[in-house]
């Protein structure tokens, strides 16, 4: 008899673009590791805006695509579970906004990737959704007879929250893509050219959400420019998706006159992410709080450098493959760029350090473990 497991694979989709990466490369990587009775049945919204994730690419051997055009945040499917459900082994909800009512929880397996809008509760200004995130955390927890997270750090704050949930939570942690390699030099002056970079520019790539931190960022590289021997020749590169609810960095940059020194071009492609990672002198990445921190691990596997912050999970990505800074200290972030722009041996040894630690982390050791989860919970075994 074959044993079906149900993936909400609507995620894949623009509004999601971190979520979507992490869902997109479990799947891919599942069919590789499932006994001959196993089929994935993944749930798709061929109606959501997706730009970046092929899903014909998934038509795998036992995995199969299942046209869902219910919206994830449509009452009706955050109380009834999909049809598809009723006759699955176990179900895995990647998102804590799912079916709370409709699924059976014995079955049920929901992805947690972080807790920001409760841990800091300041960048989410709205006490209204920080409640309704709060409540639908809560239901998720509550639905699930296992609870996938991403990192110990993620592990430590839902312990924290829900303390019940304990036994019930499974560390899966992530990695970089498989598209994510270092590319060769013409790709990397293609890159440049594209988007008319300078041959030594410093990268951060992530949005403008306050938690990433980046007007500390853009205060660090004033800093920065005061003190290089040639600041005309560095610039700072700001790639990802623009929130207009957030335009302080913009701002700051023109309050403190390094309009010349800071060039914004906005959401960079699938397609030339990895070019722009190899070319970059330096990635830095000051975010305050990440469920795992993907970014600088997609830097790390196509050799970049990387200094990060040392808060919550970044640590434990990065190992001893970053230099780590303050990111609530301008002055620190400042000192950790300049320390390894000025500093070609360093940026050679930390090159090397990027890779070996990229490849610690791969999409089929995910798989493998997630599906552990599925069978565990389709037994009905306790979770270990």
């Amino acid at each position: 008899m074959t044993r079906r497991y149900l993936f909400d694979a609507r995620v894949i989709q623009d509004h999601f673009p971190g979520i979507a990466r992490y869902a997109y490369n479990v799947l891919a990587a599942l069919p590789d590791h499932l006994e001959e009775d196993e089929v994935v049945v993944a749930l798709v919204d061929p109606s959501a805006c997706n730009n970046r994730f092929d899903l014909t690419r998934l038509h795998r051997t036992k995995l199969e695509l299942l046209e869902y055009r219910a919206p994830i945040f449509h009452l009706p499917a955050l109380v009834r579970a999909p049809a598809a459900a009723q006759d699955s082994a176990a179900q895995h909800y990647p998102y804590y906004v799912r079916p709370y009512l409709g699924a059976a929880r014995a079955r049920s397996i929901t992805t947690v990737h972080d807790l920001i809008p409760l841990t800091q509760p300041h960048f989410t200004p709205s006490a209204k959704d920080r409640l309704l995130i709060r409540l639908l955390l809560s239901l998720a927890v509550q639905a699930s007879a296992a609870i996938l997270t991403v990192s110990e750090a993620a592990a430590q704050d839902i312990r924290r929250y829900w303390p019940g949930a304990r036994d019930r939570l499974i560390i899966t942690p992530e990695a970089a893509d498989p598209i994510f390699t270092p590319q060769p030099a013409d790709r990397r002056a293609a890159v440049r050219a594209k988007f008319d970079l300078p041959e030594r520019f410093t990268l951060y790539l992530a949005s403008n959400k306050p938690h990433k931190n980046l007007v500390r960022l853009i205060e660090a590289w004033a800093i920065l420019n005061s003190k290089l021997p040639d600041p005309q020749g560095e610039a700072l590169v700001v790639a990802g998706h623009y929130d207009p609810r957030y335009p302080q960095a913009q701002a700051r940059v023109h309050s403190l006159g390094i309009a010349d020194r800071v060039r914004f071009i906005g959401e960079v492609s699938n397609a030339d992410m990895p070019a722009l990672y190899s070319a970059c002198t330096l990635f830095v990445f000051p975010s305050l709080h990440e469920g795992f921190g993907l970014t600088p691990l997609e830097a790390m596997a196509c050799g970049a450098p990387v200094v990060c912050s040392n808060a919550s999970s970044l640590p434990e990505v990065t190992g001893d493959a970053a230099l780590l800074f303050d990111p609530y200290q301008p002055q620190h972030i400042a000192e950790a760029c300049e320390r390894v722009l000025n500093d070609p041996a360093l940026q050679a040894e930390l090159r090397a350090r990027s890779l070996r630690r990229a490849a610690r982390f791969t999409w089929a050791e995910t798989a493998r473990q997630t599906l552990a989860v599925y069978r565990q919970v389709a037994g009905r075994k306790p979770v270990q």
